[in-house]
């Protein structure tokens, strides 16, 4: 089997401007060392340690990482300027590549290839242009994209290597990808792209299905059936109705009348309503206090004393001022019982116009209505077309839920079966899984002296799941974070150094700060990567670990490697990756 995918080998990585010393990568182990810093002295903002992760955030910035998602985005201006060329030499396959980037135009990369520079002017143009330089050999074959294969290949730090499908940061709750996974264990993308579309679609009939039912149940207060049965009593009693019309308009006479009676209608719907208005102002004047009458005797009192003060300026007598009284309660009368009478007449003349207009509307009825069906012609047009809609909406709601219910059933059989076409692959794959398996177990065996473990590729039918396919790895002991961190360390070691797998891998593979782990495991993972580069000289791994982890074990002659002769960086307090302290904005 001919290798499918080129090689990816990290050459050099600088700035234009040297704000931080050029690393020079080899093949083999690269080691970046760092000295262990100090986490009290950090306060308020992330300050930055040495340097060892923020190499590693610059080697996937010239690899076309996201700025945003990156930590480089947070560094102060005074430290990197925006306009500062960050330039990674790298070579694909047989081909030298330069990628030249800066924060200020960071979705425009340039691309140095054969001499010839090309400026891209989206972020996605320059990634698929490195696509089809790993790929250019596959023919359209269905592949994973260039920062999808990377994700693997350089693990996020804050993923916390807690689990092998899961290679971003935890707090973004990215969902997992299997693209890479499957590429590299010979599954082909095909079949997964093509369920992944059909759970899509589920999906999206499931959720509108979901709102359709709610709709008909009243959110669940009844049950699909009780929805038919009420449907299907809504329809006799607008059969009922229908009849009742047909024999209605059977009539001839209806033809000729209708238009009268409708008008006859709201002639008295109106008259009825200005009765009201009149007998409600009728009822609120004869509710009305009569106006107070002021005794004679009380008046006369009043005067007297008011005269008696005031004397000669009183010139109006008793007499006078009793006559204007009495005028003004006459007035108040007049007044009101005017207002009543006026209100009485015209209650009169609406009630005579009502009786006229409704013996009309009697005399018209009598002559098309025998059966005594439809009393108001109003009202029962008016209760048809509300049962008539009533009974359209439902039915229409009805129609739907139950052509998305079809369509869910068809699609969990379309997915059903392309599962079934992934199983068949994979029971193809056996020879070669079983191979994979194995070269976990010889890892397993000689990190934890046991081969206490499994590995499992599966179709997953049934739960809500967005990923069709299950990888799992079970390793002994497993769930603990330092052995969660082993378990990822072996997955990733085995794709790369595998016979079957290592033909769709790049074989370049980045750990920063894996090793969380015991010291014992550290040894034994070291001298694990050291014995593949004993045995294979075409592929890279960069590692970063903090020189104080290494020191005891390194003297005492536990690790095989030459730790100094695999150094491609070290960094320590007084000498950091970019030189400078500072603080993350």
């Amino acid at each position: 089997m001919g290798k499918e995918i080129k090689r990816i080998r990290i050459n050099k990585l600088s700035s234009e401007n040297n704000i931080f010393d050029e690393i020079i990568f080899h093949d083999g182990i690269n080691l970046i060392l760092g000295e262990k810093y100090d986490d009290s002295t950090s306060q308020g903002r992330k300050t930055n340690g040495v340097g060892k992760s923020m190499s590693v955030e610059f080697l996937g910035f010239g690899l076309l990482c996201e700025y945003e998602k990156s930590r480089i985005s947070k560094i102060p201006v005074e430290i990197l300027p925006e306009d500062e060329d960050i330039i990674l030499e790298i070579r694909i396959g047989e081909e030298d590549i330069v990628i030249r980037r800066n924060r200020k135009k960071h979705d425009k990369p340039v691309i140095i290839r054969s001499d010839k520079k090309v400026q891209f002017d989206k972020l996605q143009d320059a990634k698929d242009y490195l696509t089809e330089l790993l790929f250019g050999e596959l023919n359209g074959k269905e592949v994973p994209s260039f920062r999808n294969l990377l994700s693997v290949l350089i693990r996020d730090e804050k993923s916390e290597f807690t689990d092998i499908l899961k290679c971003h940061d935890l707090s973004k709750r990215v969902p997992d990808d299997l693209k890479t996974h499957l590429f590299m264990l010979g599954v082909s993308l095909e079949g997964y792209k093509k369920v992944q579309g059909t759970i899509k679609e589920i999906e999206k009939i499931g959720t509108v299905l979901k709102k359709t039912k709610s709709e008909l149940t009243l959110n669940g207060s009844k049950k699909i059936a009780d929805v038919k049965a009420e449907m299907n009593a809504l329809d006799s009693e607008l059969s009922q109705l229908e009849e009742a019309m047909d024999a209605f308009k059977s009539n001839d006479a209806f033809l000729i009348m209708e238009a009268e009676i409708v008008e006859l209608e709201n002639m008295l719907e109106q008259l009825r309503q200005r009765q009201k208005i009149l007998k409600r102002e009728y009822e609120k004047i004869k509710d009305l206090p009569q106006p107070e009458r002021i005794d004679d005797a009380e008046i006369e009192l009043v005067y007297n004393q008011f005269k008696a003060q005031l004397g000669s300026v009183v010139v109006k007598s008793l007499n006078d001022v009793v006559g204007f009284k009495n005028k003004v309660e006459e007035f108040q009368r007049v007044l009101i019982n005017q207002k009543a009478r006026d209100l009485e007449k015209q209650i009169a003349d609406i009630s005579e116009q009502i009786r006229l207009l409704d013996d009309q509307y009697a005399d018209k009825l009598r002559v098309i209505d025998k059966k005594g069906v439809l009393k108001n012609l109003k009202t029962g047009l008016h209760i048809y077309e509300e049962k008539k809609e009533a009974s359209a909406h439902t039915r229409f709601l009805f129609e739907q839920y139950d052509q998305y219910d079809k369509q869910k059933k068809q699609l969990d059989i379309r997915k059903a079966q392309e599962l079934l076409e992934i199983d068949a692959e994979i029971e193809d794959l056996s020879d070669e899984l079983k191979a994979f398996t194995a070269t976990i177990l010889n890892i397993h065996e000689f990190i934890m002296g046991n081969k206490e473990c499994s590995f499992d590729v599966k179709t997953k039918s049934k739960g809500r799941s967005k990923n069709p396919v299950d990888i799992s790895l079970r390793i002994y002991d497993d769930g603990s974070h330092s052995v969660d961190r082993t378990k990822v360390f072996i997955y990733d070691m085995a794709l790369m150094f595998d016979e079957n797998t290592r033909q769709r891998h790049p074989l370049f593979l980045v750990h920063d700060n894996i090793f969380d782990v015991d010291q014992d495991t550290l040894v034994q993972c070291l001298n694990y990567a050291y014995r593949q580069e004993e045995r294979f000289s075409d592929f890279q791994y960069i590692l970063t670990l903090n020189r104080d982890k290494i020191e005891n074990e390194e003297k005492r002659k536990q690790i095989m490697m030459d730790i100094d002769a695999h150094e491609v960086a070290v960094f320590t307090k007084t000498q950091k990756f970019l030189k400078k302290s500072y603080q993350e904005k």
